[in-house]
């Protein structure tokens, strides 16, 4: 249990930020490609601004966590706690290869702003 625990809170801090990236770069990859479904390509764009976005806010908590100076209850946290489900569930809509890694930078938001924040002495 404590390893699954460990798992999850260092998710947190080491998804987001590579999994953004490498979603901007299918993303950029995608759009090369013939455009099967708009509605798909808008779902991704929109999810990636969306977790472009949040980055700078999950910065500003992580730096926060780490000098122990954050807290569940502030008004960012849970700013933070709802943009990233808002993005985990607009992640499951978006087109091919690009849907996993937002899923996975979502997942490490949710992870991080859900169970990282406080479980660390």
């Amino acid at each position: 249990m404590v390893f699954l625990l460990a798992i999850v809170v260092f998710a947190g801090y080491l998804l987001p930020l590579p999994f953004t990236v490498l979603a901007w770069r299918e993303w950029l990859r995608l759009r090369t490609a013939v455009l099967s479904q708009k509605r798909l390509h808008a779902a991704s764009t929109l999810a990636l601004i969306g977790l472009t976005l949040a980055i700078p806010l999950w910065s500003y908590a992580v730096v926060r966590e780490l000098r122990s100076d954050y807290s569940y209850v502030y008004v960012s946290a849970q700013i933070g706690r709802w943009s990233s489900l808002a993005l985990f569930l607009l992640s499951c809509f978006v087109e091919g290869r690009c849907r996993r890694y937002l899923l996975l930078a979502s997942a490490g938001l949710l992870f991080f702003y859900g169970i990282t924040i406080a479980e660390l002495p």
